[in-house]
C-alpha cells in the first residue's frame, strides 16, 4: 500500500471515495478521503463509489494498486498536467518519461525567471523527479533490488506530487 497526499487541506475528510477491483473478491484498489470543498477532485477517477464517512484528513489516498498502476496514476493525476510527459508516451519507459518531465520542468523554470515568476516553487518537484528518474534507471539496469527500488521510486513520486499540490494551493 502506498500513502499519498493529494491536497494540502487540513480539514477533516467527510467523504470516502473507493474503487474496488472488478475481479472476484473485489479487492480494494484505493480509498481517497476528501472534505466537501475538495470532493470535485475525484470526479475523473475511474470506478469510484462515494459514501459519506468521516475518516481522517482531506486528500489522503491509500493506494493498494500494483506498482505499474500506481506509476500510471501519478502520470495521470499530476505529472502529465504539470510537464506534458507520461510513461505511456515513452512506450512505458518510466525512466525516460521522468527524465523528459524533469528536462521540461527545468526549462520552464528558466523561462519563468526573467518574467519575474516564482521559479523556486519547482525546485522541490525537480529534485523529486530527478531522484525518481535515477531510481527508475537503476531499476532498469538492475543496480537496485526490485522491491526496494520500486518503494523508493513511489516515495519520490509521492513527494513530487505533494510538492506540486502545495504549489497549486489545492
Amino acid at each position: 500500500m502506498q500513502l499519498r497526499q493529494t491536497t494540502t487541506c487540513a480539514e477533516p475528510a467527510i467523504r470516502t471515495i473507493e474503487c474496488r477491483s472488478r475481479k472476484a473478491g473485489r479487492a480494494l484498489e484505493y480509498r481517497l478521503l476528501l472534505c466537501d470543498r475538495h470532493r470535485w477532485l475525484a470526479r475523473s477517477w475511474p470506478g469510484r463509489r462515494e459514501k459519506h464517512a468521516p475518516a481522517g484528513r482531506c486528500g489522503t489516498l491509500f493506494d493498494h494498486r500494483d506498482f505499474a498502476r500506481v506509476v500510471e496514476s501519478h502520470g495521470d493525476q499530476w505529472l502529465m498536467s504539470l510537464t506534458t510527459h507520461h510513461p505511456r508516451d515513452h512506450h512505458g519507459d518510466v525512466a525516460a518519461a521522468l527524465r523528459a518531465a524533469h528536462c521540461f520542468l527545468g526549462q520552464a523554470r528558466e523561462y519563468a525567471r526573467p518574467l519575474g515568476q516564482r521559479a523556486e516553487i519547482t525546485d522541490g518537484i525537480l529534485a523529486a523527479l530527478d531522484h525518481a528518474a535515477r531510481i527508475a534507471e537503476a531499476l532498469t539496469d538492475g543496480t537496485v533490488e526490485q522491491a526496494d527500488g520500486r518503494a523508493q521510486l513511489l516515495a519520490a513520486l509521492s513527494t513530487g506530487e505533494a510538492i506540486a499540490v502545495a504549489a497549486r494551493g489545492a
